[in-house]
């Protein structure tokens, strides 16, 4: 369980066919009878709301949805709860346009989110997306987030920009993820507790207290999750390889202070999970879907254990508008892989502070805002050879020290006739440096490798209403992406320090999109969208190295592609139709390698067709849902010689909102998962050594669940 450590602190528009411009409630204006937070616990279950009012904060001001400059997307409680287990975030974020979760149902590695095939490089965490919890940033300054202690649980909102927004966050290629946690109860004491069973050993439970006392509103949520993993272990009959077991705690309190609140968090995670490893094309489809054998006798696993602490105040009143924001981290991970055993600690902390205000113009009201951002980071890494799971020899034993300074401003001015223009500016500087404690000299010293990496991000966007059913947005922007420490400190030559020819990725990107809402019945969008890219980072491994990640940068590559989203929701029937599709086309323009130019092909982990559809029906307190899931073959090499299969998956879910028993509210549910019981790869492992590409996911899987509320 926990531990007690002290919590240390441009390029051309795709043409896009705008004829065609429908989308989901669940991604462009919010579920119905899924409030916006400042709302959410006057309206009823069943009710619904207008569409406009809804409003988002992940461009760092409050905007209305439908006024946003940039493709943003919103989900709910509704959809992130109703007959889902909250164990994977691709339950929730399923369906999403420009988003591909691959889920490797391996925690030891956790999913892989990708937005407009940013992202899809990721062997462990997430990269190329900046991640917020509760407006404290889970994106550490080399760029590398991790998810893991994130209570899906207890999460009542999520926020998506789809599209670089360096402007706005600074070092993240493909877009934003902003995860809001359910606001706490009007009552002193609201308690909720569920209890989920499920194929493959899947057991979660959790228990949440929240309420308002006065003025001050508390949330504390207690979770426990295990799973015995669906990966058998060769020639052992009925056991697997791949156990996972996660203990989690978010707890918040908001209270007023002064003439704004203060809200402040506390996330614990303890995780202990088993990687069973991805296999070559000869085993991908064999009965059991069986681990990878050597990552068994190598015992690869990861424990970890995290903690995290933030304080957030906001002013609510007149005159300026102020956000300040410090959060610190402390993790300890311990981490075998089959070729090294990896032991990091690694403590960060950071400060954010934002001022703004609204002046009035000839136009109309420009509001502005303007801030500071200041993190640190600092690891403690220490390698050892893998000897059958135990450590052998150290080979590595590096301190490293991560600075990054950003400075930002952003307005919004109103246009002469209607519409609006956002205009952001940021400019951000980070400081590597590594101190090698393992390849001393002949008087004690220890070598010292240091990078510096700069980026100056500018950014327009507009959004101008045809008329009341049509928006139009178009933006146009920088970005860059700089290496982790990770992708930094593993050199391909074995040497200590950082990676002198790695540099960061860094483009040009611009959308071109439009909303429509046709009355009550139908809604949607079309956004189209061209990125070029320099220096794009590339994983792959080495023969010396089986199951270790090292990374090149390619010379130049494009990313376009068309996201299109459909909702049907008659509002006199209780049923509800969602399809989405997306279209990636991401390929290097000039890659070339000693022996092989890799010019014009797919880069590789990216599905280029991706669809969903799904129909919901609602008739009083009970619930129903059948979707379907289309991914397209997805190259899993540079030179793509080989391809995943394409698959379609079925899921079912059904079950009661609520069911009063007493002083209690019941809320039963069941979920059978992939029903055709298609074989398929859930992720793929890009250039890995060896052709052990593919990641096969589960067959037919249940779910039930109770949720009970008092």
């Amino acid at each position: 369980m926990f531990s007690t450590h002290p919590l240390t602190l441009g390029a051309a528009f795709l043409p896009a066919a705008l004829a065609l411009l429908l989308g989901s409630p669940d991604s462009l204006h919010g579920v119905p009878g899924e409030p916006a937070v400042a709302v959410a616990d006057t309206i009823a279950p069943g009710d619904t709301i207008p569409l406009d009012p809804l409003e988002v904060t992940v461009l760092r001001t409050v905007t209305p949805l439908s006024a946003s400059p940039m493709a943003v997307s919103t989900l709910g409680e509704e959809r992130l709860r109703t007959g889902r287990s909250g164990t994977f975030l691709e339950e929730v974020l399923q369906g999403l346009p420009g988003v591909q979760v691959q889920n490797r149902f391996n925690p030891a590695v956790g999913e892989r989110v990708a937005i407009r095939g940013f992202g899809a490089r990721a062997q462990f965490g997430v990269r190329g997306v900046r991640v917020v919890v509760d407006g404290i940033p889970a994106t550490l300054p080399d760029g590398q987030s991790t998810l893991e202690h994130i209570d899906l649980g207890s999460i009542g909102r999520v926020e998506a920009i789809r599209g670089p927004a360096s402007s706005l966050f600074g070092n993240a290629s493909g877009g934003v993820l902003a995860f809001h946690s359910t606001p706490p109860g009007l009552q002193p004491f609201q308690g909720e507790g569920e209890l989920v069973f499920g194929s493959h050993g899947h057991v979660k439970g959790q228990t949440t207290a929240s309420g308002t006392i006065g003025e001050t509103g508390y949330l504390v949520s207690l979770s426990r999750t295990s799973w015995d993993g669906y990966r058998d272990r060769p020639n052992e009959d009925g056991v697997t390889y791949g156990q996972a077991d996660r203990s989690g705690l978010n707890a918040r309190m908001l209270t007023p202070l002064g003439p704004g609140e203060v809200s402040l968090t506390l996330n614990l995670l303890d995780l202990d999970a088993e990687n069973p490893g991805s296999l070559p094309a000869d085993l991908r489809n064999e009965p059991g879907r069986p681990a990878w054998n050597f990552n068994i006798v190598q015992g690869a696993s990861k424990q970890v254990q995290q903690g995290q602490i933030g304080a957030r105040w906001h002013t609510t009143g007149e005159g300026l508008d102020w956000d300040v924001a410090l959060f610190g981290i402390h993790r300890e991970v311990i981490n075998p892989i089959p070729s090294a055993i990896i032991d990091l600690t690694r403590d960060g902390g950071g400060i954010r502070i934002q001022v703004g205000n609204e002046e009035a113009t000839t136009w109309g009201p420009l509001r502005w805002y303007a801030g500071v951002e200041g993190e640190l980071q600092e690891d403690d890494r220490l390698n050892f050879a893998n000897q059958q799971g135990e450590r052998g020899e150290m080979t590595l034993s590096q301190a490293e020290r991560v600075r990054s300074l950003g400075l930002f401003v952003q307005g919004v001015l109103p246009l002469p006739s209607r519409g609006e223009l956002m205009v952001g500016l940021r400019n951000d500087r980070h400081d590597f440096r590594a101190r090698d404690r393992f390849n001393v000299d002949d008087l004690g010293g220890a070598p010292t490798s240091q990078r510096s990496m700069n980026a100056f991000s500018p950014s327009v966007g507009t959004h101008f209403p045809v008329n009341e059913s049509v928006d139009l947005f178009a933006s146009v922007g920088t970005f860059f992406e700089t290496p982790s420490t990770t992708e930094l400190a593993n050199r391909p030559d074995g040497a200590g320090g950082f990676n002198p020819e790695l540099e960061p990725q860094e483009g040009t990107s611009a959308e071109l999109g439009v909303r429509i809402r046709a009355g009550e019945m139908v809604s949607g969008e079309v956004t189209g969208y061209r990125t070029n890219l320099r220096n794009e980072l590339i994983p792959f491994e080495v023969v010396d190295s089986p199951g270790r990640t090292y990374f090149r940068n390619a010379g130049s590559s494009l990313h376009q592609g068309l996201e299109t989203t459909l909702t049907l929701d008659p509002p006199t029937l209780p049923i509800r139709g969602d399809l989405t599709y997306t279209w990636t086309d991401a390929r290097f323009r000039s890659f070339e390698l000693e022996d092989e130019d890799l010019s014009d092909n797919r880069i590789p982990g990216l599905a280029p067709h991706r669809g969903h559809v799904a129909l919901r029906t609602t008739p009083g307190d009970l619930f129903g849902e059948v979707s379907a899931t289309y991914a397209h073959r997805i190259p899993v090499n540079d030179s793509n010689s080989e391809f995943t299969p394409s698959h379609t998956l079925m899921d079912l879910r059904m079950g009661l909102r609520q069911m009063p028993v007493g002083e209690l509210t019941l809320s039963p549910w069941i979920a059978v998962t992939n029903v055709l019981d298609r074989n398929y790869m859930a992720s793929v492992a890009v250039n890995a050594f060896g052709g052990r590409y593919y990641e096969p996911g589960p067959g037919r899987s249940f779910q039930v669940g109770m949720r009970a509320g008092f």
